[in-house]
């Protein structure tokens, strides 16, 4: 059983999670309080020593993620639950934390569950948590980044990933020293999680990091090579959007 804790600022947010929990995962989820602002969370954090958090992610006076600084090293899994944070949400995506988008439904919550309790199996509480943390400091910037593949999470430095490129509905990272990494997400979700950073979708098919291009050629679109010695296609569309970023739009 996961010992749960639901902390959210708004009632009705508490209330139907905690009906759907009951509801729906009784036989895997039992809920030992509910909590309305982070303070009470401490409180029964300490008094409960949960598996598991449903975590709102804007609360006043401590957000969810201040609340987990202040934990220090949780030894429980989080499920975030937010409405509207952007910012909060590619945060948590860099993590590959899971969160579920307000209103939350069942099967958001059952597949969310299922995960934890595999995870949870496999290797126990989550250790993307203190990453999650660092990324999440105020002015922090992400350097590193929880890929999910096939057989769970491989944590990537930023600076190691030289491109990336689209593989159906995978992604492959072609990092330093000709190594590969599979990630179970489509190019499109890279492009929006590394918007902001030295990430540049060039194609259809290519992300590429700028801090290892090392040479652009001209071309109705164009080719950039990039360090190691690949030469990779740039389509007209995003020629313009490449230049730019290289400081020759």
């Amino acid at each position: 059983m996961l010992r749960t804790l639901i902390i959210d600022d708004e009632d009705d947010a508490r209330e139907k999670v905690a009906f759907l929990l009951k509801r729906y995962c009784a036989d895997t989820v039992e809920v030992l309080a509910e909590c309305a602002d982070g303070e009470e969370a401490l409180d029964a954090i300490g008094k409960h020593a949960p598996d598991l958090l449903f975590l709102d992610v804007e609360m006043p006076r401590m957000t969810g993620f201040e609340l987990l600084r202040k934990v220090g090293r949780p030894t429980f899994d989080v499920i975030f639950t937010t409405a509207h944070d952007h910012y909060a949400i590619k945060a948590i995506k860099f993590s590959a934390i899971d969160y579920l988008l307000k209103p939350i439904d069942i099967d958001q919550v059952k597949e969310a569950v299922a995960r934890v309790l595999e995870k949870r199996g496999a290797q126990g509480a989550d250790a993307r948590v203190p990453q999650l943390m660092e990324n999440t400091r105020p002015g922090a910037q992400p350097t590193t980044l929880s890929v999910p593949a096939q057989d769970g999470f491989v944590v990537v430095k930023l600076a190691d990933i030289i491109w990336l490129e689209a593989s159906n509905f995978y992604t492959v990272l072609h990092l330093r020293g000709g190594r590969q990494l599979v990630a179970t997400r489509t190019l499109k979700d890279f492009e929006e999680m590394l918007a902001g950073t030295d990430f540049q979708r060039i194609h259809r098919g290519h992300m590429i990091n700028l801090a290892h291009l090392e040479r652009y050629i001209k071309g109705t679109g164009g080719q950039v090579v990039m360090a190691g010695g690949r030469t990779l296609d740039v389509s007209r569309t995003q020629k313009d959007g490449l230049l730019a970023r290289m400081g020759r739009g």
